[in-house]
């Protein structure tokens, strides 16, 4: 370099400038980001249930007429919010290697005291609704104190509460269904609102804030850590109890609100409401990739596990296939993804 007629050689210990020296190659570039995040999305267990529920959406809107209909979307659309919500509770159970049969009864049990508490003894639905959540609630926390204090497991637990539960709802009424709600309770489970029937939103909403629990809270990530190592969550200081305890509380409380939902659909009270309903929250839950040995699982899995087998239950009776063998789909379906989740979990 010359300057004034001088050479003059550049500084060697100068700083490098914008763009000089090496570029890290341990830096990774913005599209590299992105298609690593890509690729754990294509190859997330939710994204292959989420492309089956859309070819089995496909399938069936060319193989039937109906089901695009207003009045089948509608149905569906019902029958899959009702299911969600205990299947969301189920979830947090599965989650803490647990499991509740009880809910399917718990169901009924609702249904039975919500239409004792309107129309037998007169009270009104504000009241009678939350009296019938607190019932719920309380055979959770039975359950979840039985559990956690005598050591009893949870299949056993909820299995003595599956008889007491359903015994009582038959008990009170002699088996008999109550009628005669007034039309703005049963809005909640007939109305809709912008299109979108009621219990699709109150499903939504209670996915959602499932979802921000286990994500967002450390209640959440105990839940996972109990259910991963309970004897690594007691020496972590985690009061696993209290743990156990309002994950089964929350499992009743939503198959509470399931059963007044359904109670206002269906116009009656029935103890036969909830039949079948524990298989149907399990089956969804291990669909959708929760581990029946805990610690592993989450709310959109199930949201998507639940819609897939609601969507296969309408597809049979579209197809005009027998209830009978609907139960056959529904059995073999839920074996094969437990088969499924034992494999993985040797192999990992």
């Amino acid at each position: 370099m010359t300057i004034n007629g001088k050479t003059v050689q550049p500084a060697t210990g100068s700083l490098p400038g914008p763009g000089s020296g090496p570029v890290p190659t341990n830096v990774p570039t913005l599209t590299s980001r992105i298609g690593h995040r890509l690729r754990r999305i294509v190859t997330a267990r939710e994204s292959t249930l989420a492309g089956v529920v859309l070819l089995l959406v496909i399938f069936l809107s060319w193989a039937s007429p109906y089901f695009f209909t207003v009045g089948n979307l509608t149905v569906v659309g019902r029958q899959i919010g009702l299911a969600l919500i205990i299947s969301v509770g189920m979830t947090f159970v599965i989650l803490i290697g647990g499991i509740d049969l009880s809910v399917g009864s718990v169901v009924a049990l609702v249904s039975v005291l919500t239409g004792e508490f309107m129309v037998t003894i007169g009270l009104s639905p504000i009241v009678a609704v939350v009296l019938a959540l607190i019932s719920g609630a309380i055979v959770g926390m039975v359950n979840g104190m039985i559990n956690a204090f005598a050591g009893i497991p949870s299949f056993v637990v909820t299995l003595g509460m599956l008889a007491v539960a359903r015994g009582l709802s038959l008990g009170i009424t002699s088996g008999s269904t109550i009628s005669g709600f007034p039309p703005g309770f049963l809005y909640l489970g007939q109305g809709s609102f912008l299109g979108i029937p009621i219990p699709v939103w109150i499903a939504a909403i209670v996915a959602l804030s499932a979802h921000f629990v286990l994500t967002r809270t450390t209640f959440g990530r105990h839940i996972y850590f109990v259910g991963s190592n309970e004897e690594a969550a007691k020496l972590s200081g985690i009061r696993v109890r209290r743990v156990k305890i309002s994950v089964f509380v929350i499992s009743s409380s939503l198959a509470a609100v399931s059963g007044i939902l359904e109670t206002a659909r269906l116009s009656v009270g029935q103890p036969a409401a909830g039949n079948g309903y524990e298989l149907l929250a399990i089956g969804a839950a291990v669909i959708g990739g929760a581990s029946l040995f805990g610690g592993v699982g989450g709310i959109l899995g199930t949201a998507l596990g639940t819609s897939l087998l609601l969507l296969i239950q309408n597809a049979l009776i579209l197809l005009g296939i027998s209830a009978y063998w609907q139960q056959v789909f529904s059995g073999v379906i839920i074996v094969g993804a437990v088969a499924l989740n034992m494999w993985r979990k040797q192999r990992s």
